[in-house]
């Protein structure tokens, strides 16, 4: 994009511009990012629900955290309506001292989720979203206490 429009005069580029460029080189399965990110007003509803840990024989820790995840269209007059989610988002396991143990994107759908990671060291919190990267309605209850 800016190889294309650098020290060009008029007409200058625009966001459609811009926006068609992105368009044009984003992989087909990160499309929908764009949707939801640029084009519409999105919010999220993402929700830990519980998390265990399970001691594994090699030394590491088997963590399975249920999550939920829901997310909304609105329109300029802050109408909102419930949309399908299936997005890449982060997943998080934390140690005591807030140092991350596991920290990576995972598939998202709505409704609940279920992940299993692994970590090495003692996790005692784990999550969804927990940089709160995404518009999320309550960021307070993304991550959760592990049993």
């Amino acid at each position: 994009f800016v190889n294309r429009w650098r020290f060009k005069g008029p007409p200058y580029p625009t966001s459609r511009d811009f926006l068609a460029e992105l368009k044009r080189v984003t992989p087909a399965e990160h499309q929908g990012l764009l949707e939801d990110f640029i084009e519409t007003i999105t919010l999220f509803d993402d929700r830990a629900v519980r998390a265990k840990a399970q001691k594994l024989p090699d030394g590491k820790t088997e963590v399975t955290l249920v999550v939920t995840a829901k997310k909304f269209r609105a329109d300029g007059a802050g109408n909102e309506k419930e949309a399908p989610m299936d997005l890449p988002v982060d997943i998080g396991v934390q140690d005591a001292n807030g140092n991350w143990l596991f920290l990576e994107k995972r598939r998202v759908k709505t409704g609940e989720n279920t992940f299993v990671l692994t970590v090495e060291g003692t996790p005692t919190r784990a999550g969804i979203d927990p940089l709160h990267k995404l518009i999320d309605r309550d960021t307070g209850d993304n991550l959760v206490a592990i049993d």
